[in-house]
């Protein structure tokens, strides 16, 4: 991936983004020898600790969205089964640890059944849900430190607050490039967005800030705008694939934007450092990130964020992911679904199995996409 000089060119940093975000870190440790990574599946696990530890952050995702442990009952998520069948089949031994986030039960279940029948040590934390009730702060701060405490055990050695402060500082310079991005969607394919976004919950994080650093002028000057694209507002939790994205980009749609947890929601929100105590940056980061189904301020926050960012992007249609046995995400999407069309912005609501999309799915987007297009209020 490199030239003569062991730069990185921009075309060759664009192929590794990719590469990376379809590789799922499946080959991590023949392209990072030496580097020790841990795994995480929530974005409100602070990966700016993982990194003041001296690790990798990494992102777990399903390789199939048909895997049947039976350590879980069959209503449990396909990113639940996959990644614990994945531990059982020892794809996770060359980590140096796992972080839950208690997001939902089955992944408050899940850290449980992982700590009985897997190899990986587990790291548990568990936010508030109501992120501004009273003594919300100080109890997700003491969590913080308790977890700061178990990943120092984990390298025997206490965190540095100067490493913890360096960390914090090179997770907000990789927002502020991811949110360049973000920003050039009406221009981009939506799946090489979303590929590039993914691959940052993937790979090292210097040498992600390096890839994009190197493609994003590359980035800008591309251009693949089409006038009648229809503007897509894309919601849901975990995608470990472009299926979606691909298929909307194929039928005539561009994702402006993005509120998926693999996706822009997880870069989303104001980094801040300089206080007395750095944990008290990260926690108020976390705090204040755009809400998702499992933690929010306010009871229609998300709703008035997301139908506030549909208009912000001139989206003239949403599409609400569903992915199967995900109860947050299928409570939320019936109140999210009628303020979006009160608002004037069609939805059309998909449960999906895992990330991809097939026939069935193609057939409503297709339906959906064409119906926006044809409309005479477009």
């Amino acid at each position: 991936m490199s030239d003569n000089n062991g730069q990185i060119n921009s075309s060759n940093a664009l192929e590794l983004l990719l590469e990376e975000a379809s590789l799922k870190g499946t080959y991590r440790m023949k392209r990072y020898p030496g580097k020790k990574f841990f795994g995480y599946f929530c974005s409100y696990f602070p990966e700016e600790l993982i990194i003041a530890a001296g690790f990798e952050p990494l992102r777990l995702l399903p390789d199939s969205e048909n895997s049947t442990p039976a350590e879980l009952p069959g209503y449990c998520c396909s990113l639940a089964k996959g990644t614990l069948d994945m531990e059982i089949r020892k794809q996770y031994y060359d980590l140096i640890g796992i972080g839950f986030t208690h997001t939902c039960d089955t992944m408050q279940c899940l850290s449980g059944v992982w700590s009985a029948c897997g190899q990986t040590k587990t790291v548990d934390i568990v936010p508030p849900v109501m992120l501004n009730a009273p003594g919300a702060f100080s109890y997700y701060l003491a969590e913080t430190k308790n977890l700061m405490m178990t990943l120092s055990s984990l390298t025997q050695t206490a965190i540095k607050e100067s490493s913890i402060l360096e960390a914090i500082k090179l997770c907000a310079h990789t927002r502020s490039l991811v949110t360049e991005i973000d920003n050039l969607r009406s221009i981009l394919p939506s799946p090489l967005v979303f590929s590039i976004l993914r691959a940052g919950q993937l790979m090292p994080r210097v040498e992600y800030v390096k890839a994009l650093e190197e493609c994003l002028p590359d980035l800008k000057e591309m251009s693949s705008k089409n006038l009648h694209q229809v503007k897509i507002l894309v919601s849901s939790a975990v995608l470990e694939s472009d299926s979606l994205f691909a298929m909307i980009e194929e039928l005539g749609g561009r994702v402006v934007a993005d509120d998926t947890c693999t996706g822009y929601r997880h870069y989303s929100g104001n980094t801040v450092w300089g206080s007395v105590n750095p944990l008290t940056d990260i926690v108020q980061r976390y705090s204040e990130m755009p809400p998702c189904p499992c933690k929010n301020r306010s009871l229609n926050e998300r709703i008035h964020h997301l139908t506030t960012l549909a208009k912000h992007r001139n989206a003239q249609g949403a599409i609400i992911i569903i992915r199967k046995f995900c109860e947050p995400h299928a409570w939320d999407a019936v109140s999210l679904a009628e303020s979006l069309r009160e608002k004037g912005i069609r939805t059309l609501t998909l449960e999906l199995e895992g990330a991809s999309v097939g026939g069935q799915e193609r057939t409503r987007l297709q339906a959906f996409l064409e119906g926006l297009l044809e409309s005479p209020d477009l």
